[in-house]
């Protein structure tokens, strides 16, 4: 399968949703780059791999040099070549022709209500509902731009989901579309606003069924995304994930605004978990995409269940609907049977850090060995200082193993800062202070994702020790 590459191509946005991403107050600035700049990137992924690609924002449509943009991944070679937008700046009748005749093969265009009462409300503005529609029927007249319609299934529009569906679908007709209702992520603000209320929307509290079931019988082809396959009754099959799944679709992905580079996200699994209990014995769970790690920190699991149906059945449809062979699904499911599904969420490592890992304890210890004597840590020497990082839901050294191994762990900074050894020798120093089950794990840790968990502080106080 063709590798997609994702490119942030703008900052800039004239909405306010009640559920963005954006304000994620660990994000850095990020500044539009420049035609030149995006073209580079371009061919950088190109040479990486992609043969997909889609450019997003921020709103995308502020670039004036969009066509310019979308010709050049077109020269390059790129196969898919899509854009997504809310579809408020498409004033200019005929632009999306122009882009059209500049390589763009879809647009993902963002409709989360009906009315102009539920989509200016979630959109945080007087003129989304207004001018959407105006997007849509230019959509419709030119009626062979496939279109991905992007629901976010939030608090607001949560009973609606038939309502907007039917919306597009006839007084739209022409349009070639292909729905996706996302289920919220717990990011930016949502994340916020649960932690505030301590609350969020619950999967219980969202009935897909009826809209799959009008869609289905409509022949009109669409996905459900973050949405565990126990909630999804007989659509299962139409879980987005387990369409990437089946046909091992992979992404170049951004860890973050500003990050150094792109790299290969997998699946987009990043940051999700499948809760023993109900996942273990669970046939589906090689195809699901589980829940995220913060909807189960807020909500917990008790919206998950354990199918016992075939995923055979699942993973062919999700093939065929790919346009790939249905009679790989054995294949493929034995193939996705040995891929790992982790029953807590574990954060990447920092650069540098030594994880040690122990089969009884909740989450890994990283501890991070570093040169100075400045700022917050856990102990220190003449020329070094030790910290650990946080646990997501209780204090690391509440437990008798930590506190026994970080202690062990300082005896071993000083010894070796003693001697005069080099900060690569006083790491490995430390990370030989293992024993009552603990063990070092060598894995070199991955970049995450964009858009996933927000890495806690990586220095936690503690003790000041005495300076050799």
């Amino acid at each position: 399968m063709a590798r997609t590459a994702i490119l942030y191509i703008a900052e800039r946005c004239n909405q306010s949703c009640v559920f963005c991403l954006e304000e994620d107050g660990a994000w850095t600035p990020f500044v539009d780059p420049s035609t030149t700049a995006v073209m580079g990137e371009v061919d950088r992924l190109w040479g990486r791999g992609a043969r997909h690609i889609t450019f997003m924002g921020g709103e995308t449509f502020f670039r004036k040099d969009l066509g310019k943009i979308l010709a050049h991944a077109r020269t390059v070679g790129f196969t898919r070549v899509g854009v997504t937008t809310n579809g408020t700046v498409l004033s200019k009748k005929g632009f999306l022709t122009e882009l059209v005749s500049s390589g763009l093969s879809f647009i993902e265009l963002s409709i989360h209500g009906h009315t102009a009462e539920l989509a200016n409300t979630i959109g945080g503005t007087h003129f989304t509902f207004e001018r959407q529609r105006d997007a849509l029927a230019e959509l419709d007249e030119i009626g062979n731009l496939f279109t991905i319609v992007n629901v976010v299934v939030c608090r607001e529009n949560r009973r609606q989901l038939l309502d907007i569906a039917r919306y597009v679908c006839e007084g739209h007709p022409r349009i070639p579309v292909r729905f996706k209702f996302k289920f919220v992520s717990l990011q930016g603000l949502a994340a916020e606003q649960a932690a505030r209320e301590g609350d969020a929307l619950r999967y219980e509290d969202v009935d897909p069924l009826p809209v799959a079931d009008y869609l289905a019988a409509r022949d009109v082809p669409f996905w459900f995304y973050n949405f565990p396959l126990c909630r999804l009754g007989t659509h299962a099959r139409r879980a987005h994930e387990v369409s990437t799944l089946a046909v091992d679709e992979r992404y170049f992905d951004l860890e973050h605004r500003g990050a150094p580079e792109y790299y290969d996200s997998g699946h987009q699994l990043e940051g999700r978990v499948w809760p023993a209990a109900t996942c273990a014995p669970c046939a589906l769970r090689p195809l699901c995409p589980g829940i995220e790690e913060s909807h189960r920190r807020v909500l917990g699991a008790g919206a998950l269940s354990t199918r016992l149906d075939q995923p055979l059945e699942v993973l062919a449809f999700a093939l065929s609907d790919r346009g790939a062979d249905p009679d790989t699904a054995a294949a493929r499911l034995e193939a996705l049977r040995d891929e790992p599904r982790p029953d807590r969420f574990v954060r990447q490592r920092s650069d540098g850090a030594i994880r040690f890992v122990h089969p009884d304890e909740p989450e890994p210890l990283d501890l991070c060995v570093e040169e100075g004597t400045e700022g917050k840590a856990f102990a220190y020497t003449s020329r070094f200082a030790l910290s650990y990082r946080r646990w997501s839901e209780m204090e690391p050294t509440q437990s008798p193993r930590v506190a026994s191994i970080l202690e062990r762990a300082v005896v071993a900074l000083r010894a070796a800062d003693t001697g005069g050894a080099s900060l690569l020798a006083v790491r490995s120093a430390v990370a030989r202070t293992t024993g009552d089950g603990w063990k070092v794990e060598s894995a070199t840790p991955a970049p995450r994702r964009r858009g996933a968990l927000p890495v806690l502080p990586p220095i936690a106080a503690g003790p000041r020790g005495a300076p050799d």
